[in-house]
């Protein structure tokens, strides 16, 4: 299962409502724990604080875990991410 959330709006994520904004340029933590700079955006997550994740990033929504495999920032437009669900 995927979903793409567009800059500034709500996705599905199984029936959970995430929101996605504030896109920028940063170091993010991959699922090793090693760090990687690249594109973020931050995800609004339910009863979590909100947390920035770029490309290959891993984290958990109602005990589901969500991989970002695509995120885009055209110049001077919104931008968008595209999580895939892991398999369980």
């Amino acid at each position: 299962m995927t979903e793409t959330i567009d800059e500034t709006t709500v996705g599905d994520l199984d029936g959970v409502r995430v929101g996605m904004a504030s896109m920028t340029t940063m170091a993010y933590a991959l699922p090793d724990g090693t760090e990687r700079t690249g594109l973020v955006c931050a995800l609004v997550l339910p009863d979590q604080p909100g947390q920035f994740v770029g490309l290959g990033a891993n984290f958990v929504v109602e005990g589901r875990t969500w991989e970002v495999v695509d995120i885009q920032k055209p110049k001077g437009e919104l931008g968008s991410v595209t999580l895939r669900r892991l398999p369980e």
